[in-house]
Formats: structure tokens, C-alpha cells, sequence
């Protein structure tokens, strides 16, 4: 309990996750007890001479199991009444990492017998698709950029970029982006991080040219956001100014839910990357994201101009 305190006092920004642990180990620990409890109790009623023991050992067994069960319930009721969701939501925004024209797989679930990347709030299902299932304990940060690149082993910021990937590198979908054929050129930026998994370290400034090549064009951290209006059935894109402070829209569908593309490469004002669920909508390129042929029902979205914004 004095540990839940010392969390609740700090007010940390990863609150839930905090709580979710301590409440793990605290389960943990009770069933240990409880145990151990049970095999002394069998023990007394076997035996007359220990029949003093009885009541302290149902009062010990009954608060081991209903201690723990008001934590859990406190501290549940706890992250609702202070969170920005007052209560659990399940948002998602589709992304895509592009290097040298390269698309990148971002880490695969590698954890024994678990589907995501990240935490169980925040995470990503080898889907190319940001999930925040759970309390949104500060908005800000809890549906950001930023905290998705941080969960997942990753980072972002406006000069560098860390992505969590495989050896393999590469997305092996088809859909209607094309990649270019830099891969050598990418597997140039890989490194591991410090549990020995494969990331692509990425500084403004490196190159996305070959070695060889007299054009050595500066390369550098960009993000394009691609946001549905409702309204119209239209969608536009925006240049991120700082990628790490961009907060998911509260969809669970995408569209409306925003696509989000990160490149690193030469400078652009706008991408033409665009993730799958935009682009079997799209009226112009819906067959290439895989539709069979045009249909007006499901290709009905509409690019625009794109916007500007310090998002």
C-alpha cells in the first residue's frame, strides 16, 4: 500500500503502467501466501493440538485474499477519476516507416506468447497500427507520437530517429506505394540496440545516396499527417513540424482514425506514401491498394489540398 501512495504522489506520466505492475507483483506475492497459508491450515485441522492456531490462520487467509482484491479495485477506480478518458478507450491511427524509399517493418512481438509490440495500453499488433486500448491518463502524451516510439523501442524527434525493426528490415506487403532500390543503402543504418535487437539509427544530415555517387544529398526526419474529413468525405495531408508531439485523433476506425507516415529522406513538403486504409478508399487509387476493380460505394475518398500547420 505504500508503494501505491508513493505512485499515486508522484503523479508519473506512465501512472497506469505503474499501477498495473505493482499490481501484478502484488498478486504475485498473495498467492504465494495464500499457499503457503493453505498448507498450514491443512496441517492444523489435521491436528487437535494446534486448534488455537485456527482463527489467526482464517484471519491471515482472508485478508491475503481481500487486501489485494481492494488494491485492484482502488487503483482502478483510482485511474479512472484522474484520467483524461474518465475511463478506458480504444483509439487507433495507422503508420508507416519509409527510409530511402524503403518501407520498414517495425519490430515484430517477440515477448513469450505475446501479439503486440509495447504495452498493453499502447502498442502495435505487427498491423502497421498504433492501438491505445485502455485509460488516457494525460492526453498529450499518452496518445502521442512520441510515447509510441518510446514503448515500442524506438525514438523520434525533429533531427533523429530510431526505429525497432527485425534483421529482415523490410515490409513484404504489396500495396500501392512502391519502394525504391535503396535496400543496401538502408541496411547501411542498422545497428542493435541495448538487448542486441536490430533498430535503424537515422541523423539528419546521413545520405541516402550510394557511397559512390557524387550527389550526396543531405537526408532528414520528416512525418506527414494524412487526416479524414468527415464533412465532405475528403482527406488531406499535413507536414508535421514536430512529429513527437502528434496526438492520435479518438477513432477506433481508420479512416476517420489519421494515417501518419515517417520517411527519412531528402527534404519534401509532402509525401505520396499513403496507408492501406486510405488507399482502398481512395477514388483514384483504390485498385492499386488492392481493391478488384472500382467500385463508387467503397472508392469514394477524395484527396484535397494538402494543409499547413504546426501540428
Amino acid at each position: 500500500m505504500f508503494n501505491l501512495m508513493q505512485i499515486m504522489a508522484q503523479a508519473d506520466r506512465d501512472i497506469e503502467g505503474d499501477i498495473n505492475a505493482l499490481s501484478i507483483r502484488t498478486i504475485a506475492i498473495a498467492a504465494l501466501v495464500l499457499v503457503v497459508l493453505l498448507a498450514l491450515a491443512a496441517v492444523v485441522v489435521k491436528n487437535d493440538k494446534h486448534k488455537a492456531l485456527k482463527k489467526p490462520l482464517f484471519i491471515m487467509i482472508a485478508s491475503t485474499i481481500i487486501l489485494p482484491s481492494l488494491l485492484l479495485v482502488g487503483s482502478t477506480v483510482y485511474i479512472n477519476a484522474i484520467s483524461e478518458s474518465k475511463g478506458p478507450v480504444h483509439w487507433h491511427t495507422d503508420i508507416e516507416f519509409w527510409v530511402c524509399g524503403q518501407e520498414i517493418e517495425l519490430r515484430d512481438p517477440y515477448a513469450f506468447l505475446s501479439n503486440k509490440i509495447g504495452t498493453s495500453t499502447y502498442h502495435e499488433h505487427d498491423d502497421k497500427r498504433i492501438h491505445l486500448e485502455g485509460v488516457v491518463i494525460e492526453k498529450e502524451y499518452d496518445a502521442s507520437l512520441e510515447k509510441f516510439m518510446a514503448v515500442t523501442g524506438g525514438a523520434i524527434s525533429n533531427n533523429q530517429l530510431v526505429i525497432p525493426t527485425d534483421p529482415q528490415l523490410f515490409e513484404n506487403d504489396t500495396d500501392g506505394d512502391t519502394n525504391d532500390n535503396n535496400e543496401d543503402i538502408v541496411r547501411g543504418f542498422a545497428a542493435e540496440d541495448s538487448d542486441g535487437r536490430t533498430i535503424l539509427s537515422l541523423e539528419n544530415g546521413d545520405s541516402c545516396s550510394s557511397p559512390s555517387s557524387v550527389d550526396q544529398t543531405p537526408a532528414e526526419v520528416q512525418a506527414f499527417l494524412i487526416r479524414y474529413e468527415k464533412s465532405n468525405d475528403t482527406y488531406s495531408q499535413t507536414k508535421l513540424q514536430d512529429p513527437k508531439r502528434y496526438v492520435m485523433r479518438d477513432e477506433s476506425i481508420v479512416p476517420p482514425g489519421d494515417c501518419i507516415i515517417v520517411e527519412f529522406d531528402a527534404f519534401k513538403d509532402r509525401t505520396e506514401k499513403l496507408c492501406q486504409q486510405y488507399g482502398v478508399r481512395d477514388n483514384e487509387r483504390c485498385t492499386e491498394f488492392g481493391v478488384s476493380e472500382f467500385n463508387p460505394d467503397l472508392c469514394s475518398l477524395r484527396q484535397v489540398d494538402s494543409q499547413e500547420g504546426d501540428l
